[in-house]
């Protein structure tokens, strides 16, 4: 989900970043004298990112994503396990500080198969609210963008960039602003604020707000159940340079948005937009949009999903606290031992999971003995849970940074509870 990024200070000691092994940055020096030219730019290279020295200050850019590739790609899947391993690398290897390196620069988005070509779909799109899109053009790749003031919304033919199979798209949102998180009220700063889990959930939810708000045509009406008035909403509407030309600008007029002019023709501009829509929403019979739209959520939320197995240790980065609360990340299977029921008409002992449909319909046990073992406080799965969560905060990190988890509704109501025999 995390892809590109630029760092404009970085946080290194510039001697032992000219010492590393693995960085070889270039010297230009005086043709006539031998003399090493004062002032300049040096430049030197690893797994795609680019380091950037001149006098006392280094660059760095790059993309998180294809530095877990070697710098050859971005086009595989990128998951958050992903990211906090490349953090790690990154930051051991070059010992940069997290905590203190701030980002100036961001990228993040999803890859997506979408069922038509990329290319017949950027003809459907309009406009993101009154701003239009026009063609870019990246190295071996074909897409659109619109800009904005501290953002831009792209979207491009991911296949065709890398000649892969299918219709994999990227959308993707690239700050340029830092401000445009703090305006989202989404706490990144730093490198080390990629790791907090709840902040990337709301790069989830701002990336598929985004892909709704973007006006889509749909080329399926049948212009045969149109009146004339309605064939014209549409013809004008499809067009994106008529949106532009109806949006009026504030700083055009004298006072601005509060100038009368300014405020009918702006009232104007959306009562009419939200005609086209009407008619659109009516008459449409494609589901291409809604489809898409359940496409970038779905992947965002498979590309931050975090699974906590028996064995899984997490040496590395992830510090979990002490403090469980609401409303935090999903995780699957982080207690194998809690009775999950999915079929409704069976009842299961909630000590061993044996089939009790027969018993009592009060019945939570299949013995007394299995009661006594569940109720135990050291046999608890509540206890169990605390327990397990607690062993994982235990295990060293690189660095003190606050990481969430998020509970399934069982595993929550075990941690309420005071004595899981009372969950129904």
């Amino acid at each position: 989900m995390i892809d590109g990024f630029k760092i404009l200070n970085l946080s290194v000691t510039i001697d032992e970043l000219l010492k590393n092994p693995l960085l070889s940055f270039a010297i230009k020096i005086n043709d006539s004298t031998g003399e090493v030219l004062e002032n300049q730019i040096r430049l030197a290279e690893y797994k795609g990112l680019k380091f950037i020295l001149k006098n006392n200050n280094v660059k760095l850019c790059g993309s998180f994503h294809k530095f877990k590739n070697n710098g050859e790609h971005n086009f595989n899947d990128f998951y958050f396990s992903d990211l906090r391993n490349v953090i790690s690398e990154l930051c051991n290897k070059f010992n940069i500080n997290p905590g203190i390196t701030k980002l100036n620069n961001l990228e993040f988005g999803v890859n997506i198969q979408i069922p038509i070509n990329p290319e017949k779909f950027f003809n459907y799109v309009i406009n993101y609210k009154g701003t239009p899109f026009h063609k870019f053009n990246i190295k071996n790749a074909k897409g659109i963008e619109c800009e904005k003031g501290h953002y831009y919304i792209k979207i491009y033919d991911k296949g065709y960039q890398y000649n892969q199979n299918g219709n994999l798209l990227r959308f993707e949102i690239k700050v340029v602003k830092m401000q445009y998180f703090e305006k989202k009220g989404i706490k990144i700063k730093t490198i080390s604020d990629l790791l907090n889990i709840n902040e990337l959930y709301h790069l989830k939810d701002v990336l598929t707000a985004t892909f709704n708000d973007i006006l889509i045509y749909d080329y399926s009406i049948n212009a045969k159940e149109l009146n004339e008035k309605q064939k014209l909403i549409l013809s004008n509407g499809n067009n994106p340079k008529y949106w532009e030309k109806r949006l009026p600008d504030s700083k055009d007029f004298d006072g601005g948005n509060i100038n009368k002019e300014y405020k009918k023709l702006r009232k104007k501009y959306y009562l009419e937009l939200e005609n086209f829509k009407k008619l659109l929403n009516k008459y449409s019979t494609s589901t291409l949009k809604n489809d898409m739209s359940i496409l970038i959520e779905e992947k965002c939320k498979k590309l931050l999903r975090i699974e906590i197995k028996k064995e899984d240790k997490f040496t590395d980065i992830l510090n979990i606290p002490k403090s469980i609360e609401k409303g935090q990340i999903y995780i699957s299977n982080i207690v194998s031992s809690c009775p999950m029921i999915n079929d409704k008409n069976q009842r299961i002992c909630l000590n061993c999971k044996k089939d009790i449909s027969d018993k009592k319909e009060n019945a939570k046990f299949c013995s007394k003995k299995c009661k006594n073992d569940y109720t135990n406080p050291l046999l608890n799965p509540r206890n169990n849970l605390i327990k397990r969560i607690k062993r994982l905060n235990s295990y060293p990190v690189l660095f003190d940074n606050n990481q969430f988890i998020q509970l399934s509704n069982h595993e929550m109501k075990l941690i309420e509870n005071q004595n899981s025999i009372y969950l129904k």
